[in-house]
C-alpha cells in the first residue's frame, strides 16, 4: 500500500488515497498495520472522491492507533488539503463530506491551509456520553469529533492521568473521550493540550482540540498554542475556520 507521511503541528498521520474506490474492512486492517509500524498517531484514508461544479468533494476516514474509526480530524484535515493542492493541482476547490455536511479546504500559503467546520455543539451527544451528570468541572464540546474541556494549566502527567482514567470509563464514554485542558496566556491567546481517545495518549496538538476551546473562549480571532505548534481560530456565527500550518513529508 502507497501512503504519504504528513504532519501538522507535530501531529503525525499516514495518507492513503483510495478515492477511486471504497475503503473495505482489508484496507482497513492493512493501513493499520502501516501505522502501528511507523508510529504515526492517526491514518487518513481518502475515499470515494466526486467532482461536480469545479469542486472534488471526498471522505476522510480517521483511523487511530487503538484500530477504531474517529469521528473526524482538524489537523489531519489541513495536511488532506496540503497533499489535495499538490496531487490534483488543476483543480482549486476541495471538501471533505462528513454526516454534518460539506466542509470546505482552503490554501493560504505554502504550508498554511484551514478547514471550516460547523459550529460547536455543546448539547451532550448520548452517543459519547452516558451519564452527563457526571462531567464535573468539565464542558462538552462536540466539533464533529466529542471533547470535554477544563479551563485550567496542567502538567503533562496530570491531564495524561485524567485522559487515561476517563477513557477506561466505558459505561460513561462507551467510544472513548478527548480531554483538553486550557489557559489563557493573553487576551488573544491561548494554549491547549490534549489527550486524544485515538492514540489513547497526549499529542502534541489536536485540531478540533483547539476549536472547542476556542469555541468556549467565544473570541472571533483567537491565537491557540499547542506543544507542537501554532493555530489560528476564526469564529464566525455558523461556522469556526482552523488555520495552520501542514506538511508533506516525501
Amino acid at each position: 500500500m502507497k501512503y504519504l507521511q504528513t504532519s501538522a503541528c507535530e501531529n503525525t498521520f499516514l495518507l492513503f488515497d483510495f478515492m477511486a474506490t471504497k475503503v473495505n474492512s482489508q484496507i482497513l486492517l492493512e493501513a493499520h498495520k502501516h501505522l502501528v509500524k511507523e508510529k504515526r498517531d492517526d491514518a487518513l484514508l481518502l475515499t470515494e472522491g466526486e467532482f461536480k461544479e469545479g469542486a472534488l468533494y471526498l471522505k476522510m476516514l480517521v483511523l487511530g492507533r487503538d484500530g477504531n474509526l474517529g469521528e473526524f480530524c482538524g489537523n489531519g484535515s489541513r495536511t488532506v488539503a496540503a497533499y489535495l493542492y499538490e496531487y490534483y493541482s488543476p483543480i482549486q476547490h476541495y471538501f471533505i463530506k462528513t454526516k454534518q455536511g460539506e466542509h470546505e479546504l482552503k490554501k493560504y500559503n505554502h504550508h498554511e491551509y484551514s478547514i471550516t467546520l460547523p459550529a460547536a455543539r455543546f448539547e451532550i451527544n448520548d452517543k459519547f456520553i452516558k451519564s452527563p451528570q457526571k462531567l464535573g468541572d468539565f464542558q462538552y464540546v462536540e466539533m464533529i469529533e466529542p471533547h470535554l474541556v477544563i479551563e485550567k494549566k496542567l502538567q503533562d502527567e496530570e491531564l495524561f492521568l485524567m485522559g487515561r482514567s476517563l477513557n477506561e470509563l466505558k459505561e460513561l464514554f462507551p467510544h472513548g473521550i478527548n480531554v483538553n485542558a486550557w489557559h489563557h496566556v493573553d487576551d488573544q491567546t491561548i494554549f491547549v493540550k490534549t489527550y486524544e481517545r485515538g492514540v489513547q495518549n497526549l499529542t502534541r496538538s489536536c485540531g478540533t482540540g483547539s476549536m472547542s476551546c476556542a469555541a468556549i473562549s467565544k473570541k472571533k480571532y483567537l491565537n491557540v498554542k499547542t506543544p507542537g505548534g501554532k493555530l489560528k481560530i476564526i469564529l464566525e456565527p455558523k461556522s469556526i475556520e482552523l488555520v495552520g500550518p501542514a506538511i508533506l513529508n516525501y
